[in-house]
């Protein structure tokens, strides 16, 4: 009896989940691959970043046309920093311009330099009687490393230090903007609604002002704060060292 039963058991396949196509990710055309690659192409030392070229037709009645202009446009600024060292396009933002530039700079100079400021290190005479400073070269990689890691924690996209709520944040947002707007018009009373009317402009209302809404709100701003501090001391240490290795930076 039991090997007749052993001999009729069999063995049942797990039954697979038919996907819909619904459920299926669409791997994203060669166009929308294209345009992800341009606005992610956003640095600004590269004049003609695809992140101009895909930001200037927005709003634009000819997307062609915008292109153009903004074509000529990167001639232009071109020529400027060909001419005078830089362009207007580099002026517009100059903060955000130097914290890519300085550190691009500053690694360059440690990646080919071919000597290092004799003030570092200790001086020595070997058997020869050759005066010798083999330390000034560490250490002043050490004081370039710093020099270059404190530059790029100015920038918000290249700091180490990131908001540990922007996740959470961003959410709550999102979610906010669904049911009162960008503005926040749902929250708007009768009152200010008839003031709209009247003077064209309205009041703004942010999330913070709802209970659900505080305490991300609050938690998210509190953290920001410590991040502005943070780059603030990153910024006063960069310029400090600047100040003091100034004319060593050279080659």
């Amino acid at each position: 009896m039991l090997k007749k039963k052993l001999k009729t058991k069999t063995k049942t396949k797990p039954k697979r989940s038919l996907k819909t196509k619904s459920s299926i990710r669409k791997r994203p055309s060669r166009k929308q691959r294209r345009n992800k690659k341009m606005y992610e192409d956003d640095s600004l030392l590269n004049i003609w970043n695809g992140h101009g070229f895909a930001m200037c037709g927005l709003g634009k009645k000819s997307m062609f046309l915008a292109k153009v202009k903004h074509f000529f446009k990167c001639i232009k600024w071109s020529k400027q920093r060909a001419k005078r060292g830089f362009a207007d396009y580099d002026v517009w933002n100059m903060y955000g311009y130097l914290e890519e530039l300085m550190p691009a700079m500053l690694q360059h100079l440690k990646d080919n330099r071919m000597g290092s400021p004799a003030m570092l290190g200790q001086n020595y005479t070997d058997e020869h009687g050759i005066m010798q400073n083999d330390a000034c070269h560490k250490e002043w990689d050490k004081i370039l490393d710093r020099m270059i890691f404190l530059w790029r924690e100015l920038d918000e996209e290249t700091c180490s230090e990131k908001n540990k709520y922007e996740k959470e944040y961003s959410k709550a947002s999102d979610e906010f903007f669904d049911k009162y707007g960008f503005f926040g018009e749902g929250l708007e009373t009768e009152e200010e609604k008839e003031k709209a009317k009247k003077t064209g402009s309205r009041r703004v209302h942010f999330m913070s002002e709802l209970p659900e809404y505080e305490e991300i709100s609050r938690l998210h701003m509190e953290e920001e704060k410590r991040l502005v501090e943070y780059r603030e001391k990153c910024k006063d240490e960069v310029f400090d060292l600047m100040k003091k290795y100034f004319f060593a930076l050279w080659d």
